[in-house]
């Protein structure tokens, strides 16, 4: 059990901040942060073979990691360095295999990436999730309605807890299937829930489905996640009539940051669970109001780390205290996949918000948007409508998205009915062409 538990114990999983109502003050919430890499550093240098070896190349002696400047020189590591190396050499030897949790997740591109945990690094991880929700006016005694493209629950996740507290009448929650399930929002509806969370465009769905049948019931929120809040997502979900909470996660890491409750234009990082830079490309960390790439590493994953790890996401960095007086750092937005950004050639990229935020005005319309790279300096903005465009409304969204791209490509409008998803039931917003495309 100790290998389990290693780098825990109860006492301080309920003293934790994630637990605890004591609130952190920024100069406390920094020792603790400090306090945990130090620890989590150490344990990946005599636990785990994939970080010792690259300590090692990188010539890092953890012990000499004690400031964030400090921080900077230890090596920053992508998806494909963790796909490369055989998924034992990335658990910590000190945990038995045979009890770890399967969180692996395919991905955008498709590619599976190993992930595990113990079940008690799942529970603590998901407290800061329940924390997020809790402090948008969850009450442990409401009924929680999950959302989500169905997967099979581990077998190894033991819901004995889960299943205790429902008895108890607390932490109420139920997972719906938004893919395979018909009577999705029907089964939803007898659930009476308080609040409803999952992947945004799964939500969407129910709204739609909802707002068919007239059905509105009182919800205190709703909590998006799992995939960038688009205008017209967040439309869509707004006819639930409840405020809405995104929440910023990766299934590696869990939740990364959620919307301040307090109404603040910002997202609130999770700096009690993780260390999360915002990196300019060539590694320096990025300024308030700069975008740049997420890195993050998790103060809690020591069965198999994660750290200085690339998420995959840009995002624009926000003050280093939120202004409603929260401790935490902020995020000003999450800004989509780095795979999404369109290569246009000659070292020019260009972002697919650039574009959704020019044709913002036009949403009132549109119900889905689908940005596709047919080649190098050719774009297709593939729409869904709510109902048929007016020419002049056509018009509008033209003028805007050809300004946007201005001269750096020719972008075409295409009016469809419907717009494939993926394998795994999540729709595709941006498709760019790869770097090695036949057509640069």
């Amino acid at each position: 059990m100790s290998g389990l538990l290693h780098g825990f114990d109860l006492g301080r999983m309920f003293a934790h901040p994630g637990f605890r109502t004591t609130p952190f003050t920024p100069e406390n919430l920094a020792r603790h942060q400090q306090s945990h890499l130090t620890r989590l550093l150490h344990h990946a240098q005599t636990q785990v073979p994939f970080f010792r070896d690259a300590f090692a190349r990188a010539g890092i002696d953890p012990a000499s990691i004690q400031c964030s400047e400090d921080f900077q020189r230890v090596p920053i590591f992508s998806r494909r360095d963790c796909q490369q190396v055989d998924a034992t050499d990335r658990i910590a030897q000190n945990a038995n295999p045979r009890w770890l949790l399967d969180r692996s997740t395919s991905g955008s591109t498709g590619e599976r990436l190993t992930v595990k945990r113990t079940w008690f690094e799942e529970r603590l991880l998901n407290a800061f999730r329940w924390r997020a929700w809790r402090e948008f006016g969850l009450r442990t005694s409401d009924r929680l309605a999950i959302l989500y493209f169905h997967r099979a629950q581990d077998p190894s996740d033991n819901q004995f807890l889960q299943r205790l507290a429902a008895r108890l009448g607390l932490c109420r929650q139920q997972v719906f299937d938004a893919v395979g399930d018909p009577g999705m929002a029907r089964a939803t509806l007898d659930f009476r829930p308080q609040a409803i969370a999952g992947m945004s465009s799964a939500i969407a769905l129910l709204a739609d489905q909802w707002a068919k049948q007239g059905i509105h019931i009182p919800l205190r929120f709703v909590a998006t996640g799992g995939e960038l809040l688009t205008e017209p997502l967040r439309a869509r979900i707004s006819t639930l009539g409840a405020p809405i909470l995104d929440l910023y996660g990766a299934n590696e890491l869990n939740l990364l940051a959620s919307r301040c409750p307090a109404g603040a234009d910002t997202y609130h990082v999770c700096d009690d669970a993780h260390r999360i830079e915002v990196l300019r490309p060539d590694n320096t960390p990025a300024a308030p109001g700069e975008s740049g790439e997420v890195v993050a590493t998790s103060l809690f994953s020591y069965a198999m780390p994660f750290i200085r790890y690339r998420i995959g996401d840009l995002a624009v960095r926000g003050p280093d205290r939120c202004p409603c007086g929260a401790p935490f750092s902020t995020l000003l937005s999450v800004q989509g996949r780095t795979i999404d950004r369109f290569p246009l050639g000659h070292d020019a990229w260009l972002h697919p918000w650039e574009i959704i935020n020019a044709i913002r005005p036009q949403f009132r319309w549109i119900r889905q948007v689908q940005l596709v790279q047919s080649a190098r300096r050719l774009l297709v903005l593939r729409i869904v409508a709510l109902q048929p465009p007016t020419g002049q409304e056509l018009n509008l969204l033209e003028t805007a998205a050809t300004s946007a791209v201005g001269n750096r490509a020719r972008i075409s409008i295409e009016l469809t009915h419907h717009i494939e998803p993926s394998p795994s039931g999540k729709p595709i917003p941006f498709v760019a062409l790869p770097l090695t495309s036949p057509h640069a």
